[in-house]
């Protein structure tokens, strides 16, 4: 690693944990992991980070990054459009190493002071972010939603709850059918056709 500043070489660490942890899981992702994607021994990481700060900061970049791209950073468009594409993309391949950050965040949380802060600080923005979208469709008219709060917390535990069945090697639910069952719960909550 190049001669750089403090605040630029945890820039560096905490990017390549992000990609370690996409990668390889939170679980089987390991300090030797992401020295060993930057070229640096393990002492220069350990200098930085412990591992359950470093793993709790990538999970936390990750998903904010996922937010602001499904939802939060997309402000200026139509509520609707926003709303369909999260379910449209919701159980897509691409989102499976997201999904497995997100479950797997939740089970080492457990014994992971640092990490179960972060799936709740970033279940915690999920659902603030999916409430002011529903907010924002119902103010617009797009359609009725009489508590964005509570719609968002039922639309969240029936993502995760689909994803998780996903994930199951050879389930018998379908890609196809989460998003189906999926946009049946979207219609329920907010009157929507998404």
């Amino acid at each position: 690693m190049p001669r750089l500043k403090g605040a630029d070489r945890r820039t560096l660490i905490l990017e390549a944990a992000e990609r370690t942890i996409l990668r390889k899981g939170l679980a089987a992702a390991t300090t030797r992991d992401v020295t060993s994607d930057l070229g640096v021994a393990a002492g220069l990481l350990a200098h930085y980070f412990s591992w359950s700060a470093l793993r709790a900061a990538a999970f936390s970049h990750v998903i904010g990054a996922d937010i602001e791209r499904s939802v939060t950073g997309r402000m200026g468009e139509a509520p609707e459009t926003v709303l369909s594409d999260l379910v449209d993309g919701a159980f897509s391949v691409e989102a499976d190493a997201l999904w497995r950050l997100w479950l797997e965040a939740t089970e080492l949380g457990s014994s992971d002071p640092a990490l179960a802060d972060a799936a709740s600080r970033g279940t915690d923005r999920w659902q603030a972010g999916l409430s002011s979208l529903l907010a924002r469709g119902r103010a617009a008219g797009t359609w009725a939603c009489p508590s964005p709060d509570e719609s968002s917390w039922r639309i969240i535990a029936i993502l995760l709850g689909l994803a998780g069945l996903c994930l199951i090697p050879g389930s018998p639910l379908s890609r196809d059918a989460a998003t189906h069952h999926l946009r049946i719960a979207v219609r329920h909550e907010c009157g929507t056709s998404a």
